[in-house]
């Protein structure tokens, strides 16, 4: 596909540089796009040519970072002279062998889950964590052996310019609104999400929650359907029996763990954790590694992670938590009064169901950044005590004074950080180095 093509890399971030290093093994001549005017290019030891005025008409392919809008004006330009765009999830298919690739995505739990698998299935072999997480999925994809394990937590942004991909396992965590200001509508996001299964057939499996509406959306798969569910008994897959996870496949019907072993809170964590547990399973990983592996499991940074304990009040960093329904189940999660802080960059969110069901659980809300404003405005609307700061450190500072002995300071913003922080990553370890100055 990829032999004497002229190939465009737009975006030279993590995942283009992935992409060059990659392409750079190839016959192939390779362009590069970056609106990024501070760019070093002097680090960058592969060949390639920067993209000029008359050269897109020359373009064969264009391999899309995800942090580029779909309506970016080269890419539809692009697309008026027919050129095909792929993301670098396609790209790392199209030139990996690697016959055990697992994928996984959703609205919340994809890093979670991910992560957890990968620490499972490390236990039996070499394994890559890779996509959001990790590496970038193009640097490792001509690395891993046939028989190796890729797991991909996959993004709507990746999976839209996807067209063979077709990974071994498939697990689709839930799907709610989300990245409408790049999808523009509800329907656009389900479809870029549902396309993991797209190209499945019957000799590859789909992990599907029961729990979650897209269930009814996916009946026509032509794969191997297991389901995961914390409120329906005896589905083909996991489920909950008095507080024990089960797995049933068939007449096999197995006791995995008890969730008082499991270490990360919340009931949402342990729909991921069945999530990971089918995917072992479909790979014959032993129930005893299964067991182990989940019981040392600790969760992962910014995902409700516990910060520190101060005259105690108890600190948690939930960055990652850039939706209404993330944050929802973060404060779900906490089991005492919680100072929550949030607000960011303005994603076209809706936050009035968030407001209604959190309510009952918070002390306060402390908000800042661009949605500080419009968050407030819903919150007074079910009566919750509001507070507009004008950062961060103001924020944790405020809720210090507002909380009391045995309460939660939770950061989960429900948006994206990008009006102040370069990343949810950068924004969390700023509330962590704050707290842990306190």
């Amino acid at each position: 596909m990829f032999k004497d093509k002229k190939i465009l890399v737009m975006g030279l971030g993590i995942t283009g540089r992935a992409c060059l290093k990659a392409l750079n093994q190839m016959p192939c001549k390779v362009y590069c796009y970056d609106e990024n005017k501070d760019l070093n290019l002097e680090d960058i030891e592969e060949d390639f040519v920067m993209l000029k005025d008359g050269d897109l008409e020359n373009i064969d392919i264009i391999i899309k970072s995800p942090g580029i809008y779909p309506d970016h004006p080269l890419l539809e330009k692009a697309r008026n002279l027919g050129i095909k765009i792929i993301s670098d999830l396609e790209f790392a298919y199209k030139i990996s062998s690697c016959k055990n690739l697992i994928a996984i995505t959703g609205t919340n739990g994809k890093t979670t889950t991910t992560t957890l698998v990968g620490q499972i299935l490390r236990q039996v072999n070499k394994t890559y964590v890779v996509g959001n997480i990790g590496r970038g999925i193009s640097e490792i994809a001509l690395e891993a052996k046939n028989n190796d394990f890729i797991v991909i937590e996959a993004s709507s942004f990746q999976l839209e310019d996807t067209h063979e991909f077709k990974p071994k396992v498939a697990l689709l965590t839930y799907v709610t609104k989300d990245h409408l200001d790049w999808h523009k509508t509800e329907d656009n996001y389900r479809n870029a999400k549902y396309k993991i299964f797209a190209n499945q057939d019957k000799d590859d499996f789909s992990i599907i929650n029961y729990d979650d509406r897209s269930r009814e959306d996916l009946k026509d798969l032509k794969s191997n359907i297991y389901y995961f569910s914390t409120e329906k008994k005896d589905v083909r897959g996991c489920f909950l029996d008095d507080g024990k996870i089960i797995f049933k496949d068939g007449d096999i019907r197995e006791e995995i763990i008890d969730i008082k072993d499991i270490k990360i809170p919340g009931i949402h964590n342990v729909k991921n954790v069945m999530g990971a547990i089918i995917i072992a399973k479909i790979f014959n990983v032993s129930n005893d590694i299964i067991k182990q592996s989940i019981e040392i499991f600790s969760g992962v940074e910014h995902r409700i992670e516990f910060v520190k304990k101060v005259n105690g009040v108890s600190f948690y960093n939930d960055s990652k938590g850039t939706n209404p329904d993330s944050t929802l189940v973060a404060v779900k999660a906490m089991t005492n009064k919680t100072i929550l802080i949030g607000g960011g960059y303005d994603k076209g969110s809706d936050f009035n169901s968030l407001m209604e069901n959190i309510a009952p659980n918070l002390r306060s809300l402390i908000v800042f950044g661009q949605t500080g404003p419009k968050m407030a405005k819903e919150a007074k609307n079910y009566g919750i005590e509001v507070f507009i700061v004008k950062d961060l450190p103001a924020a944790v500072k405020l809720g210090v004074s507002l909380a009391k002995k045995g309460d939660s300071i939770l950061l989960s913003p429900a948006c994206a950080s990008w009006d102040m922080y370069s990343s949810y990553e950068e924004r969390g370890k700023h509330f962590k180095k704050i707290v842990k100055e306190l």
